[in-house]
């Protein structure tokens, strides 16, 4: 068998190998030809069985017949054979080899078909390459014959000139390189004289045309060296102009700004400048407002320097706020400043290059910058005040002084202001916080200032301060500031519009900044202190009075008043200049963050409201006698009830102690009421109560400033209200306040008990009149005496002496009254004796005061004549006079009606039933 084997082996070495057709042969085209028809054929008869068939047969031929190209298959194929031949599975073998064989080629033929374009583009580009080689081995040819004309044409000294041409040529080339590189070497040290000559965009042209330079000699080793350390210079320069442009930020300078954008375009590098500006001055804001507050800080207190800026900001103590919000202030203006003028620069630069309108690329850099400076300003102006803020905020506020409170109000005012004007940035956050602040601060200043004012209430002693005759409130310092837009408002007589008032949040803008300038708006004194010259040094206490020219009640017997009091000083306490000064320090508050006006203006009336209680509460405390009670104003009293129910006691509630609102003053200690000696405190009386009708005067000064301060329809109606119900009504405080004086000085009770024994039914016509009418005008001038005594460090003025006499008239007409209804029966000649005595009276009172101060003089005119009545009228008379008591209309009836039982008894019930309705 194994002979066999090795017969069949060399049998199969003997036979002829398969030839492939060589490729592009006309055999290999005539054979590809048939089998492609006949695969063709094959394809289309049995396109899709095939195709699977020829999968499974190629994934069974063995790998090892694809892996090496010498592969001896049929060495393999014997070798695989078993020891005992089996026919018919070696036909099987043989019939598979065949099928292999077949698909293998099939696969062959397609590859070589579809390979088929490219194989004829390849042999195209063999043809073109053989014709260019053929032309020039011609070129070739050509030059040798050439060479061998010019051996045999050319002499030796021609070809020496040649030489040294080419020899020249080289050494002169030789010689440019060696220059430019020498210029190359010497580029440092020029590179560093311009840098130092701040003349950055030539030092740039100069490094960037030696980079070029470096290149054409780079197979030099020097020169390879030397355009490295070139790339570093480059890049060190480009620090360099890096750092000069992040102190543009603090110090603007616009020369070397100009060099360093200049430096920057040539670079092609405008807009990365212009990033890393904006960068720049965003660090700059952040890395200044930590130098700034840790110079501030209480470094005790604070354990890592690298805290975050709002932690180191509750780490600065209360007194050091104010220098640190002003150093911080400067410094950001600093920067804004800066910004604006780097701004102005790219603006100007804009306008004025117009040569580059049609380079896109310039055009598009500099559309790039103005996107840049519209975004930048809001974004710097955002890093900065949120920075004032945390600085500001973080602090307890309500423990300030009220200066200080309103130093740091105007800085941030002036920085809401700065905003509005570097990018018209109104600020909101700053304004809510500053508002919300600003309104905790003053309403608890508010409650410091009434609790001050309770104080002032009990331990004033109501002399008058002596002051200059001229004196108003706009010569305090507290004014001074606001003096010309109140008087201004005022004497254009400006009234209240929505238009011209600013919205509830906005802040005043009566400033102007202007960023050119090299001064800061923070370096004011904010705490500059005018002076005032407001008391009058020649006057003393016992001068005020001393013009006797201008007394108003020189002689005892004469007390007419005079109309030449226009020069005299006002009467004011210092209780009154306090509440004015308040009202100054108010007005400032609203001068700055007019947001808050309703509120200042509402607690500024307040305290003329509280002014106004305490006098009434201070000086009406002792009794006043039932005959006098119609010195009280109606309007007086129903403004007092209400201040007391809005003001003292609205907040039982609100309070955790259940204490008022504003406490009141107690009952003066230092004063005594019940003193005969000193005219029952006549003196503090009028003292107190002309210095609030003063201070009414004063507020009536403010109506029209107050108006444009408010926005709102209902704040204005309430406003004109407080002044013509509250402030108007001061005046009526005079009546009871003098009344209770009058009624105790002057003895009416005795002249009641003479008038009650008077017979007035006398049935002959008296020709003179009762004692007590006498005694009565004593106890008017005994009054007036005391009265003179009493006020002698005082000057009573026209109005004073007018409301005194008008209490006196309440209280004449009052007694005459009483005591005319005391009578039981009254004669004819007794009514006469009533008119007597009234007249005698009236002409004896206009020695001492003209008869018109007497207002109430009709009432007692009316009730002696209801006497004379006829009875038939004397129902209609008691309907029609209702000002009359129960008990002087009835003896009016019991009068009249003496000798008419039944009408007086009529009339009687009929006065019962009327009151009772």
């Amino acid at each position: 068998m194994a002979e066999f084997k090795q017969k069949l082996k060399n049998l199969l070495d003997t036979k002829t190998t398969v030839k492939v057709p060589l490729i592009g042969s006309q055999d290999f085209w005539d054979s590809s030809r048939r089998k492609s028809e006949s695969f063709s054929l094959k394809t289309v008869n049995n396109d899709n069985t095939t195709e699977k068939c020829d999968a499974e047969i190629i994934s069974n031929i063995d790998q090892v017949y694809f892996n090496n190209s010498e592969f001896d298959f049929a060495r393999f194929e014997l070798e695989k054979l078993p020891g005992v031949l089996d026919k018919k599975l070696t036909a099987n073998d043989i019939k598979k080899l065949r099928a292999q064989h077949e698909i293998v080629e099939k696969q062959l033929l397609q590859l070589i078909l579809e390979n088929q374009a490219a194989c004829d583009d390849e042999l195209d580009k063999i043809g073109v390459l053989q014709n260019d080689l053929k032309s020039s081995l011609e070129n070739c040819e050509h030059a040798k014959n050439r060479l061998k004309l010019a051996k045999r044409q050319i002499t030796t000294a021609g070809l020496g000139l040649l030489g040294n041409c080419r020899k020249k040529s080289l050494i002169l080339d030789l010689l440019n390189s060696l220059n430019n590189i020498k210029m190359l070497l010497q580029t440092e040290k020029k590179l560093e004289e311009l840098v130092s000559q701040a003349n950055y965009a030539k030092g740039i042209a100069l490094l960037l045309e030696c980079i070029q330079g470096a290149s054409a000699f780079k197979q030099f080793t020097c020169i390879a060296a030397l355009s490295v350390k070139l790339q570093d210079a480059l890049i060190m320069t480009e620090e360099q102009l890096d750092i000069v442009l992040s102190n543009m930020c603090f110090n603007f300078d616009h020369e070397k700004y100009s060099a360093v954008q200049e430096a920057y375009r040539r670079l092609g590098k405008t807009r990365i400048a212009i990033d890393q500006l904006h960068m720049h001055y965003t660090s700059a804001v952040h890395s200044a407002s930590f130098d700034t507050i840790n110079l501030f800080v209480d470094t005790e207190k604070v354990e890592n320097v690298k805290n975050s800026f709002n932690l180191l900001c509750q780490f600065v103590p209360d007194d050091q706020l104010i220098p640190c919000l002003i150093a911080l202030s400067k410094i950001f203006w600093n920067i804004l400043q800066s910004y604006k003028r780097a701004a102005d620069w790219h603006r100007e630069f804009k306008d004025n290059n117009t040569d580059h309108e049609d380079d896109i690329e310039e055009c598009v850099n500099q559309e790039y910058i103005s996107k840049k400076f519209e975004v930048g300003p809001t974004r710097l102006w955002g890093d900065i005040i949120t920075k004032i803020s945390n600085l500001v905020f973080n602090s307890n506020m309500t423990k300030f002084k009220f200066d200080d409170f309103l130093q740091i109000l105007s800085i941030l005012n002036k920085h809401i202001k700065i905003g509005e004007e570097f990018c018209n940035s109104k600020s909101e956050q700053l304004q809510n916080d500053t508002k919300k602040s600003c309104i905790s601060y003053f309403h608890t200043y508010h409650k410091n200032c009434l609790d001050e004012l309770t104080i002032f209430f009990e331990n004033e002693s109501w002399t008058p301060c002596p002051v200059k005759r001229e004196f108003n409130l706009f010569q305090l310092q507290e004014f001074r500031t606001i003096k010309n837009h109140i008087q201004k408002s005022d004497t254009s007589h400006l009234t209240h519009s929505r238009s011209s008032s600013m919205d509830s949040s906005s802040i005043s803008t009566s400033e102007f900044f202007h960023f050119q300038l090299d001064k800061s708006p923070f370096d004011n004194d904010f705490n500059t202190i005018y002076s005032e010259d407001i008391l009058d040094t020649e006057m003393d206490a016992n001068s005020i009075c001393s013009d006797d020219s201008n007394n108003s009640y020189e002689e005892i017997d004469n007390y007419n008043i005079q109309a030449e009091n226009y020069d005299r000083p006002p009467l004011l306490t210092n209780t009154t200049l306090t509440v004015m000064r308040h009202c100054g320090k108010y007005l400032k508050i609203c001068s700055i963050l007019k947001s808050i006006s309703e509120d200042v203006v509402t607690c500024l009336c307040q305290l003329f409201e509280y002014y106004l209680y305490s006098i009434h509460l201070l000086f009406t405390s002792d009794n006043l006698p039932q005959i006098c009670s119609n010195v009280n104003s109606v309007k007086l009293q129903s403004v007092i009830t209400r201040i007391g129910n809005t003001l003292i006691q609205c907040n039982y509630e609100i309070e955790a102690n259940h204490d008022p609102f504003i406490r009141e003053p107690v009952a003066l200690h230092m004063l005594s009421f019940s003193d005969a000696n000193n005219l029952y405190g006549v003196s503090e009386r009028i003292v107190a109560v002309e210095s609030l009708v003063f201070l009414g005067e004063q507020y009536k000064l403010l109506l029209s400033y107050l108006n444009t301060l408010l926005t709102s329809d209902t704040s204005s109606y309430s406003l004109q209200q407080f002044y013509n119900q509250t402030v108007a009504v001061a005046v009526d405080l005079r009546k009871p306040v003098y009344g209770r004086v009058i009624c105790k000085a002057i003895d009416y009770n005795q002249v009641l008990s003479m008038m009650a024994k008077v017979n007035w039914e006398v049935k002959d016509i008296m020709c003179e009149h009762s004692r007590y009418v006498d005694y009565f005008l004593q106890e008017l001038r005994a009054f007036f005496k005391a009265l003179k005594t009493s006020t002698s460090n005082i000057y009573l003025n026209e109005q004073i002496l007018h409301s005194i006499w008008e209490a006196i008239g309440i209280l004449v007409s009052s007694v005459f009254i009483e005591g005319f209804s005391l009578a039981k029966k009254c004669s004819n000649a007794g009514r006469a004796l009533m008119q007597l005595d009234f007249t005698q009276f009236m002409s004896q009172v206009n020695s001492i005061c003209p008869v018109n101060s007497l207002l109430h003089k009709e009432l007692v005119e009316v009730y002696i004549k209801a006497y004379y009545l006829p009875e038939t009228s004397l129902e209609t008379w008691t309907r029609d006079h209702p000002e009359y008591s129960h008990k002087q209309l009835l003896a009016v009836i019991n009068c009249v009606c003496q000798n008419n039982k039944r009408l007086r008894q009529k009339l009687t019930n009929a006065l019962e039933e009327s009151i009772q309705r």
